[in-house]
């Protein structure tokens, strides 16, 4: 029941996500709310049980966003499974564990992102697609996931007691 509801929230980030934030630009970036999610329930639930959330979320993700399919489902799945196997190393209630883990996060979905999007469209301009995916996205991703995280706290530790 619980992967259920975090599936269910989870979808309706992705449409918060579609709807408003990718609207909201800073420097020429939009944050990542899902993968921020991602982050803060993989902290919390084992490798395959936020892999396959997560996988789901970028699958619909993929889908309304379009784009190369599977790219977000893949890095978001990566992203929770790694998080998820190293959970009981890390020491889950410092902010500064939250904004390192989704910096890189960020970082990994901004460089998979950057290649598929040379590769595939040919786009010119990697300069500024690395100083906004690998400085300013990861920034952006961080500082906003500090507030989120502050906000969703008492939500996020609702997790930890299941």
């Amino acid at each position: 029941m619980k992967k259920v509801l975090l599936c269910v929230l989870g979808l309706l980030l992705v449409i918060v996500e579609n709807s408003i934030l990718n609207y909201i630009d800073i420097f020429g970036i939009s944050i990542n709310l899902i993968l921020i999610y991602v982050t803060f329930i993989s902290l919390y639930l084992d490798g395959l049980e936020g892999g396959i959330v997560a996988a789901i979320l970028g699958i619909v993700k993929d889908i309304t966003v379009g784009g190369v399919f599977g790219v977000n489902a893949l890095i978001l799945f990566v992203v929770a499974y790694v998080i998820g196997y190293m959970r009981e190393k890390l020491y889950k209630d410092s902010y500064s564990t939250i904004f390192i883990l989704v910096v890189l996060a960020t970082m990994l979905d901004s460089v998979v992102n950057i290649a598929m999007s040379s590769i595939i469209y040919h786009s010119y301009g990697i300069l500024t697609l690395a100083i906004k995916g690998l400085f300013i996205a990861p920034l952006a991703n961080g500082f906003a996931s500090l507030i989120l995280y502050r906000l969703s706290r008492k939500f996020v530790l609702k997790l930890k007691e299941d």
